[in-house]
């Protein structure tokens, strides 16, 4: 799986941050989350503090 971000241009107009590998005419999958989405909090304390988890002698996570 490939994440991608895109900018909103209208109701039916996406600008992709970078070339997608599909044909024209090809279908894509598009997730967008939930305005109320639970986990949204969860999701980004975790992305704060992931790094935190880990000991600084833990070399294999120093190039996250």
């Amino acid at each position: 799986m490939k994440l991608l971000t895109a900018k909103v241009l209208d109701a039916t107009h996406l600008e992709l941050s970078q070339p997608v590998g599909a044909q024209p005419g090809s279908n894509i999958v598009i997730s967008l989350p939930d305005a109320d989405d639970e986990d949204r909090e969860w999701r980004e304390a975790a992305k704060k503090h992931f790094l935190a988890a880990y000991d600084d002698q833990d070399a294999i996570y120093d190039r996250l």
